[in-house]
């Protein structure tokens, strides 16, 4: 179970880097306790609606009847990882920023689930699915309350963080190379755990 909640903190962090810098964004802009409330809510909205997607594709793909064919998910992160740390491909934080001068604090549930979801819902499912699909129940169920712990630690991280300076551009000066790192490891674990490399080794020779 230790292992499983450090597996899984790692994983989210490797989400969560990138959120931080967009929840900084949010939180500079906001003053009142509602605003912060708002900023929580609307970032558990559009965290566990991801979560929801990638559980519902990794049902679907608990059904592919030979284990070393979801080693191959393994790509997904692999290839997220090169693209963060060659292109830095993430533009969070001018969506964040877009949607506030358009719709302003009024109505920040719905903005900051919005920014999640657009910003970070292709990498945060491409990494949630392979790793749910090699879980077994008990150890899925401890990686979702992990996850639902994590998102308040972010979200507080960010309130507090939110208005000393220089913080904000150094984790953003620095996140695509923490999350590049964690994405490919991430992928090659998933492919190693499923003995993927290995099996087609052996249908090769």
């Amino acid at each position: 179970m230790f292992q499983t909640i450090i597996t899984a903190t790692v994983l989210y962090t490797a989400t969560a880097v990138d959120l931080l810098v967009i929840l900084l964004i949010f939180f500079a802009r906001s003053s009142t306790k509602k605003e912060y409330r708002n900023i929580y809510i609307g970032q558990y909205l559009g965290s566990i609606i991801l979560i929801l997607v990638s559980l519902f594709l990794a049902f679907v793909l608990n059904y592919v009847p030979e284990k070393w064919m979801l080693g191959l998910l393994g790509i997904i992160p692999i290839y997220f990882g090169v693209k963060v740390a060659l292109y830095d491909d993430c533009a969070g934080e001018k969506r964040a920023k877009k949607e506030l001068d358009k719709k302003g604090l009024s109505k920040l549930i719905g903005t900051v689930a919005l920014v999640t979801i657009a910003s970070c819902g292709a990498d945060n499912i491409g990494l949630f699915v392979p790793y749910f699909v090699s879980l077994n129940m008990s150890n899925l169920i401890v990686t979702l309350i992990t996850f639902l712990v994590l998102i308040f630690v972010l979200v507080f991280t960010a309130q507090k963080i939110a208005n000393i300076p220089g913080i904000g551009g150094t984790i953003e000066k620095y996140s695509r190379w923490i999350m590049a790192v964690i994405y490919i490891g991430l992928g090659m674990f998933i492919i190693i755990e499923n003995k993927t490399i290995q099996t087609i080794l052996e249908f090769l020779f």
